[in-house]
Formats: C-alpha cells, structure tokens, sequence
C-alpha cells in the first residue's frame, strides 16, 4: 500500500501543477475521488485480511480508515498549494 501512496502523491503533485497551469479546476474533483477510492479499497483489504477476528481488530481497522482519510486530506491541501503556484506561474509566464 505504502507503493501505492506514493504514486498518488506523485500524480497528485505533477496533475495539481498541470491543472493549475491550464486552469482546470475540475482536477481537484478527480484527486479527491482518487484518494477515496485509495481510502476505501485499502480498508477493505485490511478487513478482509482481518477476517472474523476479535473487536481490536476492527478498531485498527477504523483508525487505520480514518488515517487514509488524513492522508487524503493533507495531500489534497498540498495539491491545492502546488495548483495556485501553478496558476500564479502560467499567469506571471502570460500563458
């Protein structure tokens, strides 16, 4: 899962900085999508791997679902950041 983070931080940061050039907002709805379906598929790998074991268990798995979340968010904050630098850039360059 770990490979997986970092090539979304990686088109995260490449497609905020093309978006942002281009002026195409539309890009934070396809990152946010993204990171939710990251959020999701590794939750239910985590429970599956689990299985039918003891209620700790689900508790890691809830923490670990709302660490995906954070992770989503932060990252969907750092690509906003990079967008308006984008942006700021194509429209200083005159693009």
């Amino acid at each position: 899962m770990r490979d997986t983070e970092r090539i979304l931080i990686g088109l995260n940061l490449a497609g905020s900085a093309v978006a942002g050039v281009r002026d195409e907002p539309v890009w934070f709805v396809v990152a946010a999508v993204a990171f939710g379906v990251y959020a999701v598929v590794a939750d239910r790998a985590l429970c599956r791997h689990i299985g039918s074991r003891a209620w700790p268990s689900e508790g890691f798995a809830r923490f670990t679902f709302g660490t995906n979340l954070s992770f989503g968010l932060s990252h969907l904050t750092l690509g906003a950041i990079v967008f308006a630098a984008g942006k700021t850039a194509a429209a200083l360059i005159g693009s």
